[in-house]
């Protein structure tokens, strides 16, 4: 009996990788931007600037028809062609700060009323944590939606999660995001308020509550609680909060990746708000 080999030959195109490397800059003050958001938009590939302003972002060929898109909290977003960066090292991406009016509440003490939006009970038995991107953790965010009832206007005065288990030594660093809802109830790239809010956890277990008084947002429409990683490494084996089975899990691994929704494991965010008595 004769035997006949078939050998099948694959070709690999192997891909050569750029590296696009900037600072992120005030147009105005000439200040870096620090943490600005930088990734390819609708794809899990991005990062975060540094204390600096620096970033870099290593790319392969096949994105050179992709974009690019720069974004921080109270400045406009900007697109560029990556094929337009990647002969450039060091570029200063100059941002400039939207023409956004702050919403202004009046309150009257005696008629305020407290109440809990969010993830009010912590299922401490379920473990939720940060989808990793093409690189890393940078970047990458879980959020639920809040519940405000459209045109209440709130101020929110607090903001607090559950740690199950945080192995890392050193404080973890997070940037909260309160993003606006869209009308099909997904995350909108527009914040409802006016600056960055990064804070470091260094709890091993337990409740974390961040206190935003002195942030003064207020808002009228519902939106999304979410949080986001701005370290290298934030392993779910090593850190992991709260979540509800119930509750819908909105995460993306990147900046400017696509926002995905989960059914169940929604962590468990809330936020406490005070409003006027109607």
């Amino acid at each position: 009996m004769k035997r006949t080999i078939l050998l099948l030959f694959v070709s690999l195109k192997v891909l050569s990788q750029q590296v696009i490397t900037g600072f992120t800059t005030d147009s105005l003050t000439k200040d870096p931007v620090i943490f600005t958001s930088i990734g390819i938009v609708g794809k899990s590939l991005g990062t975060l600037s540094n204390e600096k302003g620096h970033f870099e972002l290593a790319l392969t060929d096949d994105l050179l028809k992709d974009s690019l898109r720069i974004w921080a909290i109270g400045y406009e977003a900007k697109t560029f062609g990556v094929k337009d960066l990647i002969s450039k090292k060091d570029s200063v991406f100059l941002l400039v700060p939207s023409a956004t009016q702050l919403e202004e509440v009046t309150v009257n003490s005696k008629q305020t009323i407290s109440q809990m939006l969010g993830n009010k009970k912590y299922n401490k038995k379920n473990c939720s944590g940060f989808v990793k991107n093409s690189n890393n953790w940078k970047g990458s965010e879980a959020a639920i939606l809040a519940g405000n009832k459209e045109g209440r206007q709130v101020r929110i005065e607090s903001f607090s999660f559950y740690i199950i288990q945080n192995k890392y030594s050193d404080s973890l660093r997070f940037r909260l995001m309160l993003y606006e809802a869209s009308p099909k109830k997904y995350p909108r790239l527009k914040t409802v308020m006016k600056k960055s809010i990064v804070f470091k956890v260094g709890i091993q277990q337990g409740e974390f509550t961040l206190d935003l008084k002195d942030y003064n947002i207020v808002t009228s429409k519902d939106f999304f609680i979410s949080l986001e990683c701005l370290m290298n490494e934030v392993d779910m084996g090593k850190f992991c909060f709260s979540g509800s089975n119930s509750t819908p899990s909105f995460v993306k691994s990147a900046a400017f990746e696509r926002w995905r929704k989960v059914k169940g494991g929604g962590a468990d965010f809330n936020v406490k708000v005070t409003f006027v008595k109607e």
